[in-house]
């Protein structure tokens, strides 16, 4: 017993083992009834039995199984020839040379100098022609190569332009001069162009108008107690939309609101609807009354981001 108190494991797994001689065993049997924590050591144990028995045996190798064989033959044999055969020890090198705990780790060995392992190296197979005859014809590999020269022969065939168009400006310019007298030479003017008025490209309300709908950037964040309002207190005093490009991006997804509605599409407004960038895109449903039909759609791909309703201008 450890501490005058339990037994430990040696003593309760020799008593399942049935290792006990009959007096120790009635004492420990005895000490079990009272104590529980010696009880739980001992139901633990046959829970290992269980699982120990349970776990399967490795099989020997065959190599050691057929020395073990041969071995035992050999002292067989020896016996057999009369008189007291003395078996010699066996090598046990030999018999457990093909353990794996016995077989080293392979080093790959250092080539020898002047032998390089790029022969070892598979090679691709390359596609071929087959020609008339049934020969084979490989193919020419492409390389990069071949485009080194592809700058180079622009750049010259650029700069080659450039010099011509020279010599040829210079020599209407001398003969243009040899015609006079002792007057100065004719200064080489360039071509005339046709000028443009240099007028601003923002556009004003009006052509912006033109084009059938007024389009603004108010940049606005919409919600919808403010789209169930009059939505001419928001497109009204907000600035028209002077890029171009915007303006045509904005033109492809009005022109496709239009179509899903049926309607004359007069007002659109660049903004946020719940913080998420939209285009409030308003058409007359019934001029008279000023109630007009409300499209909030994402401005790259024309998706509805809520469901289309009714408003009033």
């Amino acid at each position: 017993m450890t501490g005058d108190t339990h037994y430990d494991l040696e003593i309760l797994a020799e008593l399942a083992e049935d290792l006990l001689d009959v007096g120790t065993a009635r004492q420990v049997r005895g000490h079990l009834a009272v104590c529980d924590p010696c009880g739980e050591l001992l139901a633990d144990l046959a829970a290992v039995r269980e699982v120990l028995a349970a776990t399967p045996t490795p099989a020997m190798p065959m190599g050691v199984a057929l020395r073990i064989d041969k071995a035992l033959a050999a002292e067989a044999d020896s016996r057999r020839g009369g008189g007291v055969g003395l078996a010699e020890a066996p090598d046990w090198d030999e018999l457990m040379r093909d353990s794996p705990w016995e077989r080293q780790a392979e080093t790959p060995q250092p080539a020898p100098p002047g032998v390089t392992g790029v022969d070892e190296v598979p090679q691709p197979v390359r596609l071929g022609v087959v020609s008339d005859d049934g020969d084979i014809v490989p193919a020419r590999s492409r390389t990069i190569r071949r485009r080194r020269w592809a700058m180079p022969a622009v750049a010259a065939a650029a700069a080659a332009a450039v010099v011509v168009g020279t010599a040829v400006a210079s020599t209407n310019l001398l003969a243009a001069g040899g015609g006079g007298g002792g007057g100065a030479a004719p200064v080489a003017l360039p071509p005339q162009t046709q000028s443009q008025p240099s007028t601003p490209q923002q556009p004003t309300r009006d052509a912006v108008r033109a084009k059938s709908y007024a389009l603004t950037d108010s940049n606005h964040n919409y919600s919808d107690p403010e789209l169930r309002m009059s939505l001419q207190s928001f497109l009204g005093p907000a600035p028209i939309i002077g890029s171009p490009s915007s303006a045509d991006e904005v033109a492809k997804c009005v022109t496709t609101v239009s179509r899903r509605a049926k309607l004359d599409v007069f007002a659109v407004d660049q903004g946020q609807y719940n913080g998420q960038e939209a285009l409030i895109v308003a058409s007359w449903k019934q001029r008279a009354a000023k109630k007009v039909r409300i499209d909030v759609v994402d401005p790259f791909s024309c998706k509805n981001l809520r469901k289309p309703s009714l408003g009033r201008w």
